[in-house]
C-alpha cells in the first residue's frame, strides 16, 4: 500500500479534507478512507472488516450491561464466545488453505474454495486488537465504547490496518475523540510526521528491497552457493526484515502523526539487544505486549514458579509462530525463540554472567529466520545443512557475485546503507529517542538537510522504475 504510486496521491486527498471538514466529521472521514482503501484492495476484505467491527461493537456494549448488572458470568461467557468465534476466524483463514492443500482439493469447487479463502488484508492483527478490547471492556480496563465509528476506525485505520501496530483501545481511542484539536498549522507536528515517512522509506526502498534481490536468489537455489554466501543470504534477510517491517512502521506513525493520531513505536534497535529478553522487548514491541498481557499473564506469567514460567514461554511463542503462518517452519522459528527464552531466563536466574550477549543474540536470531523465510520445514532444513556442507569455494566468488548481479557499486550501496541503519540505531539507542523525534530537535537548516539527503537517496537507490516489481511488505503476508 505505502509503496504504491498512488498512496501519496491518496493520502494528500485525504489530509486536505481532513483539515477543510469540520472537526465533528473527523472520525467518519478517516473510517470512510479506511474502509475506501481497503476495498479498492479488496472488496471480500473489507467485508469482513465492518462485520469484525460491528460484532466487536455489539459485543463490548453487551459486555458492559451485564457488568453493570452484576452479572460477571454472563459477561465472562460473552467475551469467551466472541475470542473464540475470532480465533476461529483467524485458524480458518489461515490453515484451511492448507489443509484443503494437504487433501489434494482438485476441481473448480476446490479452486473456488481456496480462492475465497486467501487472508482478508489485515485480518492477524485488527482480530488481535478486537481481542484485546473486549478482554479489556470485561476487566473494566476501559469502558466500551458507545460511538461505533469510533469503535471501526479504532480496527480499520488505514495507516495500521495492513501490518498494525497492534494498538490498545486504552490508547487510541481518547485520541479519536481529542481530533478536533488538530491543526494544520502544527509545524512542529508536521515535520515530524515527514520524519517518520521518510526513514520508513528510506529503511523499506533502499535497503529493505535492494537486500531482497539478492535474499531471493540465495534462499530460492541454496545448493548453487557455498557456505559463505549461504550465511550472507542469512544475514542479509536479517536486515531485511527489519528494515522492511520497521520501515512499515515508521511509515505508518508518520502517516497517523498527520492526524494527531501516535501510533506505537514497534522497534527499539533489537539488533542491539544484549539477550533474547531485551531483543523481544524491541522487536515488534506492539505484538509483544499483546502476547503478554493476553497470554502469558492470563496464563500464570511468572508467578506460578520458575517450571510454569518455562512451560508458559513456550505456549506463548508457540503461538507467535502459529500467528505468523501455518506450516511447521513457522511452528520452529516461534520453538527456537521459546527455547532461547527459556535458556535466557535459567542463565539469569542462575546469575551467570555470558560474555558477547549481543554477538549471541543477533546470530541466534538471525539463524531462527532461516525458518521464518524458507517455504517450509523441508527447505529450512537443506538451506541449514548446505550452510554447514557447501565448504568454502573462494575461485567460484566472482562467478557468484556476477550470477547475482552484485557489481562494485551495488556492493557498496549496500554496505554503506546497512552501516547507516547500524550506525542509527546506534546512535538513537544512546540517545533513547527514535531518529524522527532526534531530528525535530535540530535546527531548521539541519533538519531541513537532513529531509533533503534522504529525499534524494530514496529517489536516486531506492528500488523502483520499468521492470522492477516492488517488494510487498513481508508482514502483510501475516
Amino acid at each position: 500500500m505505502f509503496v504504491s504510486m498512488l498512496f501519496p496521491v491518496f493520502l494528500g486527498i485525504v489530509v486536505t479534507l481532513f483539515f477543510a471538514l469540520p472537526a465533528k466529521w473527523r472520525p467518519v472521514f478517516l473510517l470512510a478512507a479506511s474502509y475506501g482503501i481497503c476495498g479498492w484492495m479488496d472488496w471480500r476484505s473489507l467485508l469482513v472488516l465492518v462485520v469484525i467491527s460491528f460484532s466487536t461493537w455489539l459485543v463490548g456494549r453487551k459486555i458492559e450491561k451485564m457488568l453493570a448488572k452484576g452479572k460477571r458470568r454472563g459477561g465472562k461467557i460473552c467475551v469467551q464466545a466472541a475470542v473464540s468465534a475470532y480465533v476461529l476466524i483467524l485458524c480458518v483463514y489461515k490453515y484451511m488453505p492448507v489443509v484443503l492443500k494437504i487433501a489434494d482439493l482438485k476441481g473448480r469447487a476446490g479452486e473456488s474454495v481456496l480462492r475465497n479463502l486467501v487472508m482478508p488484508i489485515g485480518l492477524s492483527f485488527y482480530l488481535f486488537q478486537a481481542i484485546g478490547y473486549l478482554t479489556d471492556v470485561y476487566k473494566e480496563k476501559i469502558p466500551a465504547e458507545k460511538n461505533f465509528v469510533h469503535l471501526s476506525c479504532y480496527l480499520a485505520f488505514f495507516p495500521k490496518l495492513v501490518s498494525g501496530p497492534i494498538e490498545s483501545g486504552q490508547d487510541f481511542l481518547p485520541q479519536l475523540e481529542t481530533s478536533a484539536a488538530v491543526t494544520l498549522k502544527d509545524r512542529g507536528r508536521l515535520s515530524t510526521a515527514l520524519s517518520y515517512m521518510l526513514w520508513g522509506y528510506f529503511m523499506k526502498m533502499v535497503v529493505a528491497d535492494r537486500l531482497a534481490v539478492t535474499v531471493n536468489q540465495i534462499f530460492a537455489e541454496p545448493s548453487l552457493f557455498d557456505s559463505i554466501w549461504l550465511i550472507i543470504g542469512v544475514f542479509f534477510y536479517t536486515i531485511q526484515i527489519y528494515c522492511d517491517f520497521a520501515g512499515y512502521s515508521y511509515i505508518a506513525i508518520g502517516c497517523a502523526r498527520i492526524f494527531g493520531i501516535r501510533l506505537t513505536e514497534n522497534f527499539k534497535a533489537p539488533y542491539l539487544a544484549v539477550n533474547i529478553t531485551d531483543f523481544w522487548r524491541r522487536w515488534h514491541v506492539s505484538l509483544s505486549a499483546w502476547l503478554r498481557n493476553y497470554i502469558y499473564i492470563p496464563l500464570g506469567g511468572n508467578r506460578k514458579g520458575f517450571a510454569r514460567k518455562c512451560i508458559n514461554t513456550m505456549i506463548v511463542f508457540l503461538i507467535c509462530g502459529m500467528w505468523h503462518g501455518a506450516g511447521f517452519h513457522f511452528a520452529v522459528w516461534g520453538i527456537l525463540h521459546g527455547v532461547y527464552s527459556v535458556v535466557d531466563a535459567f542463565v539469569r536466574q542462575k546469575g551467570w554472567k555470558i560474555r558477547g550477549g549481543r554477538i549471541i543474540t543477533f546470530i541466534s536470531v538471525s539463524f531462527a529466520w532461516i525458518f521464518f523465510k524458507a517455504d517450509n520445514l523441508k527447505a529450512a532444513i537443506a538451506y541449514i545443512t548446505a550452510m554447514f556442507t557447501a565448504g568454502i569455494r573462494p575461485d567460484t566468488w566472482n562467478q557468484t557475485r556476477m550470477h547475482l548481479q552484485l557489481n562494485e557499486v551495488e556492493i557498496a550501496l549496500i554496505v554503506l546503507s546497512i552501516c547507516v541503519v547500524w550506525a542509527v540505531d546506534l546512535f538513537c539507542s544512546r540517545k533513547k529517542l527514535h531518529l524522527p523525534v532526534l531530528i525535530q530537535q535540530k535546527q531548521n537548516a539541519v533538519r531541513y538537510l537532513i529531509f533533503y539527503l534522504l529525499i534524494i537517496a530514496i529517489f536516486i537507490f531506492g528500488m523502483y522504475g520499468p521492470g522492477y516489481h516492488t517488494e510487498q511488505f513481508i508482514y502483510m503476508q501475516f
